[in-house]
């Protein structure tokens, strides 16, 4: 027997017996639609929450203050701004930006708010751009003038400026005035990967937000967080050694630990990534598990086909159909018919993800191994469950097959 003859057979079969075929099919195309649109949308989650981070993330050190020892609360030591310096000069190619944050009253006529504020270097821009609605960010001039300019997110901007009139207009942020020169348009989601900034921030000039804080406590500015951004990817792990042999020679460690914690973020995205994978597999996993199951269906239906058509396949033998030939007939229409359930639930699949897509406003991915798992899953579970009724039909007597009524 042929291949072809083997698949019209299967078709054949497939005519005769519709309702029965299509609940042996049913779970074949409800687990088929689910593995494929598990992996595809475990593609899109990980596409818009991780690989849009690592344009950032796979380059970014952040240093701060190591709370977790055990003198750290007896003797806090910070950075400076002296540190700061010194950490650019021995890494020319490198970005560093000092970020602060403080909660100040924001006011404009009659609405005020108790907000936060956010004092950024110049470079910040490089490191987490961001959408302008109008006007501009905070730059280098404006770091070294001290000018009182601010850049307000468009929530805030609404808020204070219900006309739409924000641009140019002055803003009450503590005791001081200060002219808003931009308006950032705030993205519809969260990045996974984020510097701390919300919907509801105030971004000024580092060195005139350090202005504004009372700093007796400390006894002079300290920074409290220090971003770095490294030349390359390449560079991070020879960057953040650098910095810590200054951190560790100008400030000492405690009990052979550094005084700083220095996070390498590209260290926490691949756990992420890895646990993202796990997840996806798991879950992909689960739904497997219905293809299982009916595989099983697909089984009983074809041992139910044997017992009907076993005076078929006594007539077969006895014109000279060899054991291989209805061997070959039955595994044929089984894996057929997972094929055919399998390619059915791939199309849904497809269908199921780009409505997640949509629903969610992820980029639409769907990855090659999603379509080959699917039907390699298929055509596995077909060969798998068919060779048990395919032996039976195989091992059948010619003479008893054909005296069963």
């Amino acid at each position: 027997m042929t291949i072809m003859e083997g698949i019209n057979e299967a078709a054949d079969s497939i005519r005769h017996n519709k309702l029965r075929t299509f609940l042996s099919l049913l779970g074949m195309i409800i687990g088929t639609a689910s593995v494929v649109a598990v992996i595809a949308s475990g593609a899109m989650m990980s596409h818009e929450f991780i690989d849009q981070a690592d344009s950032v993330g796979a380059r970014l050190i952040v240093v701060y203050n190591n709370w977790e020892l055990e003198d750290y609360m007896a003797r806090p030591i910070y950075m400076t701004n002296k540190d700061v310096e010194a950490l650019r000069l021995k890494n020319r190619n490198t970005l560093f930006v000092r970020t602060n944050n403080e909660r100040y009253k924001i006011t404009k006529g009659t609405v005020s708010e108790e907000g936060r504020i956010y004092g950024v270097d110049p470079h910040y821009w490089d490191m987490w751009p961001r959408e302008l609605l109008a006007g501009r960010t905070l730059n280098q001039g404006d770091e070294d003038t001290l000018a009182k300019v601010c850049v307000l997110t468009e929530d805030y901007a609404s808020q204070f400026f219900p006309k739409g009139d924000a641009l140019g207009s002055e803003i009450t942020i503590g005791r001081f005035d200060y002219t808003v020169v931009g308006v950032l348009k705030y993205p519809e989601k969260e990045a996974l990967l984020s510097d701390g900034a919300n919907r509801n921030t105030v971004f000024l000039s580092y060195s005139v937000l350090e202005r504004t804080i009372d700093w007796t406590w400390f006894g002079s500015p300290k920074v409290f967080e220090l971003m770095i951004r490294a030349s390359s990817v390449d560079a991070v792990s020879s960057t953040a050694k650098n910095i810590e042999d200054y951190l560790n020679s100008t400030y000492g460690k405690v009990n052979d630990q550094c005084r700083f914690k220095i996070e390498v973020i590209e260290s926490a995205l691949k756990m992420i990534r890895t646990i993202f994978s796990a997840v996806t597999g798991v879950i992909a996993f689960i739904a497997g598990i219905s293809l299982l199951v009916s595989g099983i269906g697909i089984m009983n239906v074809m041992l139910m086909a044997v017992t009907e058509r076993t005076r078929e396949i006594g007539i077969r033998k006895a014109i000279g159909a060899r054991s291989g030939d209805i061997l070959s007939q039955f595994l044929i229409e089984s894996l057929f018919l997972c094929l055919t359930g399998g390619i059915i639930g791939i199309v849904l699949g497809i269908g199921i993800t780009q409505i997640v897509s949509l629903v969610s406003k992820w980029q639409y991915v769907m990855p090659p191994q999603a379509i080959i798992i699917a039907v390699l899953v298929s055509a596995g579970v077909g060969l798998f469950f068919g060779i048990t009724p395919a032996k039976s039909a195989a091992a059948l007597d010619p003479v008893t097959a054909l005296a069963r009524e």
